[in-house]
């Protein structure tokens, strides 16, 4: 009797142990099949996942040069105002400075156009003076002194003589007369009053006579 129940309980604890170890085979087949299943479903997200996030890198990338396009569009359009205004402001510097120049100019000429009856006038008294007397020299200085003054604003005598081609630019004539030997047709035959030129244009025409 003790040895079958040794035997039985021998039998019991050979079945026990391979029930476990069938226990234990079936949970690592079910884990490994687990495994197996996961790493399936992750690949085939993968999978799914792939091209959708490549779109959307592509859709980022292409959104980044239409943007560094149009920044460069921005900046040459800036560029072209900016020349633009340099341009124009270039242009106005030299438009302002000729018109500075050619009103210093202008006024230059009035104030020897408003001094010439004062000049005429000395020059008269002189020719009209007799002698060495001292009022003689008095005007002779100041006429001398009053020429110098005005040639340094660039008063200029008109060229005009006897004999000189008559320039209708230059000189006003007034009177004519008969041409003769020594003044053809066409020439100065006598001056009346000196003309003047202030910086390249006349401020007073040379009156003449001129022989026809």
């Amino acid at each position: 009797m003790k040895k079958d129940s040794k035997q039985r309980a021998a039998q019991a604890a050979e079945n026990a142990e391979a029930t476990q170890a069938e226990a234990q085979a079936s949970a690592a087949q079910a884990a490994q099949t687990q495994q197996a299943s996961q790493a399936q479903t992750d690949a085939q997200a993968s999978a799914t996942e792939g091209p959708e996030m490549v779109s959307v890198e592509r859709a980022k990338l292409e959104e980044a040069s239409k943007q560094f396009e149009q920044a460069q569009a921005q900046r040459d359009e800036y560029l072209l105002l900016a020349k633009k205004v340099q341009a124009e402001f270039d242009n106005y510097r030299k438009r302002n400075a000729t018109l500075r120049v050619d009103a210093e100019d202008e006024a230059v000429r009035q104030c020897v156009l408003a001094m010439l009856p004062t000049l005429d006038n000395l020059e008269r008294a002189l020719g009209a003076a007799e002698g060495d007397s001292a009022l003689k020299t008095g005007v002779e200085m100041t006429l001398r002194g009053m020429r110098e003054a005005l040639a340094k604003l660039g008063m200029e005598g008109v060229p005009c003589e006897r004999g000189s081609v008559f320039d209708p630019e230059m000189y006003n004539a007034v009177m004519t007369c008969e041409a003769s030997e020594d003044c053809p047709a066409g020439s100065v035959a006598e001056v009346f009053q000196t003309g003047y030129q202030v910086r390249g244009k006349i401020v007073r025409y040379a009156m003449v006579k001129v022989a026809q």
